[in-house]
């Protein structure tokens, strides 16, 4: 593990996270633009359809490459539990390969709204895959298909042999089920925080391309933060609780960390005030949400995501210590 590697993991986990939430926001939007009968909600769905369609695609091909080239998330994710990390790898490209023909089938609403569906439910899948991975590399845990692959063994037995290790994988955390408990969820409010963050992002950068008004963007801006804001809400009794049972940052640990060169007393009140950027993110959000003009305050909308970037890479280092 180099000094990089759980700034990169959080990367990731907020990326996959926003990719398995992002097509739901479109079905939403899709339905409300049909019960309402307004055009702004439509209009919304496109640009978050066309964001959903980025997102997937950059992440199924890095996904892809690092698998094809044996990159350094594959030999990590090979030590653990190769089954688990081509499920993985495969939900993703899955997901982009639906959510590239519901774009390209875009005029065909039942077409759109069906691959729109089948990619939310891949990606969904395949974020559920990384969380599995994702918390046996940060607890030192023995991940689901770690054992290898035996001989001579045919699909079907080892699809029964990985369902028997997840079942007895998932039986294990009875006896201590409350930090499992306590982050999964946080991982599961982390998906819908994460896809309204980008989204509220993305209206701003695609302003200056889709000119649909100033009328629109102050109605998404505005709904976009307010929701952000209150996904983000949800997250954080779950990130508060996940802090009160963990240990405090040991300044031991922060050789392989950013800012291992500081004094150990600097670095340990700098981790222990870093989760800090959580609540900061949820207000970033909050205030364009409450204003009248939410464009306005474009800076907090563009400082949110690194706010939320800050916390997250926060809490995966107290439940990595």
């Amino acid at each position: 593990m180099n000094i990089l590697f759980l700034p990169t993991l959080s990367v990731l986990l907020f990326w996959c996270a926003a990719c398995a939430a992002l097509p739901f926001l479109v079905l939403r939007d899709r339905r409300l633009a049909r019960i309402r009968k307004r055009s702004l909600f439509d209009k919304s769905a496109d640009q978050i359809s066309g964001l959903c369609v980025i997102m997937m695609l950059l992440l199924a091909a890095a996904v892809g490459a690092d698998v094809w080239f044996h990159g350094r998330m594959d030999a990590v994710a090979s030590s653990l539990s190769r089954p688990v990390w081509l499920l993985f790898a495969g939900g993703e490209c899955l997901a982009a390969f639906f959510v590239l023909c519901s774009r390209i089938l875009g005029r065909r609403r039942s077409f759109a709204i069906a691959g729109t569906f089948l990619a939310g439910a891949a990606a969904a899948l395949s974020y559920l895959m990384f969380l599995i991975l994702l918390w046996c590399l940060l607890r030192g845990e023995q991940a689901p298909g770690g054992m290898g692959v035996p001989p001579g063994a045919d699909a079907l037995s080892i699809l029964k042999g990985l369902v028997g290790q997840f079942r007895d994988w998932v039986f294990r955390f009875r006896a201590d089920w409350t930090l499992p408990a306590l982050a999964a969820g946080f991982f599961c409010f982390l998906a819908p925080s994460a896809a309204q963050t980008s989204a509220l992002l993305w209206h701003l950068v695609r302003r200056g391309s889709d000119d649909f008004g100033r009328d629109y963007y102050t109605f998404a801006v505005g709904g976009r933060a307010r929701r952000a804001a209150w996904s983000g809400a949800l997250l954080l009794p779950f990130a508060a609780v996940l802090l009160w049972v963990t240990p405090p940052f040991a300044a031991g640990k922060a050789g392989i960390l950013p800012f291992g060169n500081l004094a150990p007393e600097i670095m340990t009140l700098l981790y222990n005030m870093l989760p800090l950027g959580l609540p900061l993110a949820v207000l970033c959000c909050y205030l364009p949400g409450r204003s009248a003009s939410p464009l306005r305050r474009k800076s907090l909308i563009f400082l949110a995501p690194f706010m939320f970037f800050t916390g997250l890479f926060a809490i995966l280092v107290r439940i990595w210590g």
